[in-house]
C-alpha cells in the first residue's frame, strides 16, 4: 500500500519525469485528493524549470547534433562509419549505441592525442570488462606516413575505418579489413598516399620499437 509519506518521497522524482507509469499514476491519483501534495508537486515542477535558467548555453559539437537528430528521427541518414558499428561493439565488448558514439568521436578534434610520431595520432576508448587489461582506441596516420617496425607484446586486433595501408609483407588492407597479429610478432606498415588518412581501431597488450632485420 503507497503511504503519504511514499508519495512525499515521490512527488519530486515525479516532477522531474523520472518515474515509472505506474508510480505517476499513483502520484497524480494521490495528488488529485489532496490540495497539500498538488502544491507540493506543483513547487517541485517549478523548480525543476527554472534550473537550466542560470546556465549558459553550450551548442552541441557537430558529431553530437547528428547523433541527437539520428536518435529522434529515424530518417536521418546513418553517419558514414555507423556500418563498422557492429565490429566495433564485439572487438571492445560494448553496445551497439556506445561504438557509434566511439565512431562519432573521429570527428571530435578534443578527443585526438598526439604521439610520440608527428604524423599519428590516438583516441582512447573505455572498453567493456572483457578487455579491462587492454590498450583500446582509435588510430589516425597521415597519408603516405610510416608505421616504423616494432614488436607487439601480446595478441593484437586492428579493424580499418578509413585509408588503406600495405604491411610489411605485402597485406594491403581497406575499410573493413581486419588484421589480428600474434604476441611477439614484428613488422612495420605504410599508409597509402593515394588514399587519405589511415584511421583503424585497435585493441592490443603493448608495442615496442625494435631493430628491422637486414636493416
Amino acid at each position: 500500500m503507497t503511504t503519504r509519506d511514499d508519495i512525499h518521497d515521490l512527488i519530486p522524482l515525479h516532477a522531474l519525469g523520472a518515474l515509472d507509469a505506474d508510480e505517476a499514476a499513483r502520484v497524480e491519483a494521490a495528488v488529485a485528493a489532496d490540495p497539500a501534495l498538488r502544491a507540493e508537486l506543483e513547487a517541485h515542477r517549478d523548480a525543476a524549470a527554472a534550473l537550466g535558467d542560470d546556465l549558459a548555453a553550450v551548442a552541441p559539437s557537430p558529431a553530437l547534433r547528428a547523433r541527437l537528430l539520428a536518435s529522434v528521427d529515424a530518417t536521418v541518414a546513418p553517419g558514414p562509419l555507423d556500418r563498422f558499428a557492429a565490429k566495433v561493439a564485439a572487438m571492445f565488448d560494448v553496445t551497439i549505441d556506445k561504438a557509434r558514439m566511439f565512431l562519432g568521436w573521429i570527428d571530435e578534434p578534443a578527443r585526438w592525442e598526439a604521439t610520440a610520431l608527428p604524423w599519428v595520432r590516438q583516441c582512447h576508448l573505455p572498453a567493456g570488462p572483457a578487455w579491462a587489461g587492454a590498450d583500446c582506441g582509435l588510430v589516425r596516420m597521415s597519408a603516405g606516413a610510416e608505421f616504423p617496425w616494432h614488436a607487439h607484446d601480446g595478441e593484437e586486433l586492428t579493424l580499418v575505418l578509413a585509408g588503406r595501408a600495405r604491411t610489411s609483407d605485402g597485406e594491403v588492407l581497406g575499410p573493413g579489413d581486419e588484421m589480428r597479429v600474434t604476441a611477439d610478432a614484428q613488422h612495420d606498415y605504410v599508409s597509402d598516399p593515394d588514399a587519405g588518412e589511415y584511421i583503424f581501431a585497435v585493441r592490443f597488450y603493448g608495442i615496442r620499437p625494435v631493430p628491422k632485420p637486414g636493416a
